[in-house]
């Protein structure tokens, strides 16, 4: 799927009528060139050159490709991100590589993930 204009995950909802909790996933043939908006959880394992901004948590998978800024309240961070991320939470996993500012309340970085940037921790967010 390729996009050039902004995306709303709603179009793209994933039920689960077992757990009752609504998310979204975006697998790795993704493509997306523009923004992408989503009011609940968001896994995204495409490409996207654009922001990501989720409502929900939100998980940059292990095969993704980010060119551009993230916003959500609590993310895990798996693949490479090149732009600036704004959250409440964040994790980075050992397979995360980014390039780019991160401010966020709480930060766990773990061994072996990638940070080039600026790092702001703590309530005082930018």
């Amino acid at each position: 799927m390729l996009g050039s204009a902004s995306v709303d995950c709603e179009t793209l909802l994933f039920e689960s009528k077992r757990f009752h909790h609504v998310s979204s996933h975006l697998s790795s043939d993704i493509q997306i060139e523009g923004d992408l908006n989503c009011s609940t959880d968001l896994i995204f394992d495409g490409a996207i050159t654009g922001n990501i901004n989720s409502k929900g948590s939100l998980t940059i998978g292990q095969n993704a490709s980010v060119k551009g800024d993230l916003k959500a309240e609590k993310a895990v961070i798996e693949g490479k991100v090149n732009g600036s991320g704004s959250f409440n939470s964040c994790r980075l996993s050992p397979t995360s590589v980014i390039t780019g500012s991160v401010s966020t309340i709480s930060l766990q970085m773990e061994e072996g993930a990638s940070l080039e940037g600026q790092c702001k921790v703590g309530k005082a967010k930018a």
